[in-house]
């Protein structure tokens, strides 16, 4: 089989045509059109490598999988056609780079999305010939082989913050027989020079729809984009009007992005005085995917970890950029009861404790009770009854105000 007119030696279309056939069969493509352009696009050439991820008590361990080990060609080639994210960066750095000489530990930072996820998405901006796309968050370039396949090269623009993931995706594209633009800068500002946009993507998280976004986008337009914190979020699905104004809706399916790798402000060391106490509210509430959306709007900029006290005794925290903090110890003998400290200038478990309850009484919706509007300066998410009045508000933090 040939890519861009290269032999590869990889019967990769049987493979990519599988695939197609697979999502369409789990109800992940329901347009035609979107099945044919999976399985004209060869992955592989985007993810030459990947790690697999094994959590553990040291944290999560990468080890290589490659397609240039001749022994790993079959399990690589199986994961790179599977309906799967795959990790391909850690800590900035890629994992052929980090893991070639053995399995090592860190912190993702870059990967393929799942394809289920990616189409879903993809079908969803409801693309007709003809558009514009701005995609932010080029990674791999796969999704803007999906796109260019679709669209064309002129109708795809596609921008990353990080100039080697740029460089190797635009390589890769071309190896593939793709060339849409291709930019290294900070997707938060869009691409003016190419602007305006039908649609625009975004796969990465923020906790507010970037301003410039919605000024590129045509009146009529849509964008798609993970409006998150580091607690919860959604993917949003929000319509431009003019004066670049925006309002949507939150998908029903939920899905997660990681976080923008943008520079963040200083974060104040944690409080050093504190008080302490007891809570009844179970930290893995938080693993609600709907109480943590809920919880995000009222904690912006609040991080959620767990970690192992020097005693052994395993918590999970909260902390903020204020030099606030909140840690949950397990329960006591009575299972009831969890022993809790809190210091600096907000009580950040006392808010947790506050939202739940809120959330409780408003018979725990989920993200799918809430609508997005968005005008110059303010962001506003609204929790709506079931006759759609509303029913609370909060406001998004913008930038600036967002802790990563």
């Amino acid at each position: 089989m040939r890519v861009n007119g290269r032999d590869t030696g990889i019967q990769w279309r049987p493979r990519a045509a599988a695939l197609a056939q697979a999502l369409a069969d789990a109800g992940d493509i329901t347009d035609p059109v979107w099945q044919g352009v999976v399985s004209h696009v060869p992955r592989h050439v985007f993810v030459p490598h990947f790690a697999h991820t094994q959590a553990t008590n040291k944290g999560t361990r990468y080890e290589l999988v490659t397609g240039a080990d001749p022994a790993q060609r079959a399990a690589w080639l199986d994961g790179v056609y599977s309906d799967t994210t795959l990790l391909t960066q850690v800590e900035g750095r890629s994992v052929e780079e980090l893991f070639a000489s053995g399995p090592g530990y860190g912190r993702h930072s870059s990967s393929s999305t799942a394809p289920s996820l990616m189409t879903s998405a993809l079908q969803a901006l409801g693309l007709h010939d003809g558009d514009d796309v701005l995609e932010v968050g080029t990674g791999t370039g796969y999704n803007a082989a999906l796109l260019t396949e679709r669209l064309g090269a002129e109708h795809v623009t596609t921008v990353d913050i990080d100039p080697n993931l740029v460089e190797r995706a635009r390589q890769r594209l071309a190896e593939a027989g793709y060339h849409p633009t291709v930019l290294a800068g900070d997707g938060r500002l869009g691409s003016p020079k190419h602007a305006p946009y039908d649609r625009v993507i975004s796969t990465f998280g923020l906790p507010y729809v970037p301003p410039a976004w919605i000024a590129q986008t045509r009146p009529g337009g849509r964008i798609l984009t993970n409006v998150t914190g580091l607690i919860g979020g959604a993917m949003l699905l929000a319509d431009v009007h003019d004066d670049e104004r925006a309002s949507g809706r939150f998908l029903p399916r939920w899905a997660g992005f990681m976080p923008s790798r943008h520079p963040q402000p200083a974060v104040a060391p944690y409080a050093s005085e504190y008080v302490t106490g007891h809570t009844a509210l179970d930290p893995a509430l938080l693993d609600d995917l709907a109480f943590a959306f809920f919880a995000q709007l009222h904690l912006p900029g609040v991080r959620r970890y767990a970690a192992t006290h020097e005693d052994g005794r395993e918590l999970v925290g909260v902390r903020a950029a204020d030099s606030s903090w909140a840690e949950v110890y397990e329960p006591d003998s009575t299972g009831r009861r969890r022993y809790l400290e809190q210091g600096g200038p907000r009580r950040l478990w006392d808010a947790v404790e506050s939202a739940h309850r809120v959330w409780v009484e408003h018979h725990k919706p989920d993200w799918t009770r809430f609508t997005f509007a968005a005008g110059p300066g303010q962001q506003v998410v609204t929790l709506r009854a079931d006759d759609g009045s509303e029913v609370d508000r909060w406001e998004l933090p913008l930038e600036g105000e967002d802790f990563a």
